[in-house]
């Protein structure tokens, strides 16, 4: 996708931009809330910045599915192949999975609440009745764990909750933990709080190593971030949204192509 948002010279007045994912495939157009108005463009509308919440929430799985696609390709190549820069790259995009896969859960979750609160709104008459409760709960749970914002929704709607020791629930919140531990790393940990340890124990079997790590080095951060680390949180974050939506009986909230973690 384009990061550059700014009005392009080259383009009509009121002409949308035509952007593109990852894969090259041409997203829909977006609104103009999404780039800086011209005295020729209207300002954005609450329409506008709901589509470009739809938009954000996919594009993170996107994303995600696209910096693990980068990380195997890099891991194809095997130790001794890349150079410094492309081990570092490695990381980023394994690091960049790992982010963008939590925050689509995190996003999808808050979007769904609001896209509800929205149709109720607007007097949407064959919604169904335990959909239509639940914006009525979400100024409580707003600030509530991503995954708390997920079983609340099943409670309200009567449908089955998560047995949070299985997956695909474990797997989701073994995601955000790693995410967590990313962004709040301290080696003492291992020692002090044994929180690495847990995670280890929680991860150590659901894809293979870093290649690229020394074989003495720790296994968090050095020996787990893999592109079979990126690759499972893909798949991890894509079937709970699945299945919550399956047990929710709601449309899918987003798909990319991949296998079952």
């Amino acid at each position: 996708m384009a990061l550059d948002r700014r009005r392009n010279p080259n383009r009509k007045p009121g002409e949308k931009p035509q952007d593109s994912d990852a894969r090259g495939n041409q997203l829909h157009t977006p609104p103009f809330g999404t780039e800086i108005p011209s005295a020729d463009e209207h300002e954005p509308t609450p329409g506008d910045f709901s589509e470009s919440r739809e938009r954000l929430y996919r594009q993170h799985l996107f994303a995600a599915d696209h910096f693990a696609t980068k990380a195997q390709k890099l891991d194809d190549r095997g130790p001794g192949e890349l150079t410094d820069e492309e081990i570092c790259s490695h990381g980023a995009f394994v690091t960049g999975a790992v982010f963008s896969a939590a925050a689509f859960l995190e996003t999808s979750i808050t979007d769904l609440y609001l896209e509800l609160q929205k149709l109720s709104q607007s007097g949407q008459r064959n919604m169904r009745r335990e959909l239509a409760m639940l914006p009525r709960v979400w100024p409580e749970i707003a600030g509530a764990p991503v995954l708390h914002k997920y079983q609340l929704a099943l409670s309200v709607a009567d449908a089955d909750q998560y047995n949070e020791s299985r997956s695909p629930y474990f797997d989701a919140e073994s995601v955000i933990r790693l995410r967590d531990s990313l962004l709040d790393y301290n080696p003492e940990w291992d020692d002090k709080r044994g929180r690495h340890h847990s995670l280890q124990k929680r991860l150590f079997a659901k894809f293979p190593p870093n290649p690229f790590a020394m074989e003495n080095s720790p296994w968090f951060p050095d020996r787990c971030l893999s592109a079979g680390c990126a690759k499972w949180a893909v798949r991890a974050v894509q079937f709970f949204s699945d299945d919550f939506c399956h047990r929710m009986a709601i449309p899918a909230r987003a798909q990319v192509s991949c296998d079952r973690p």
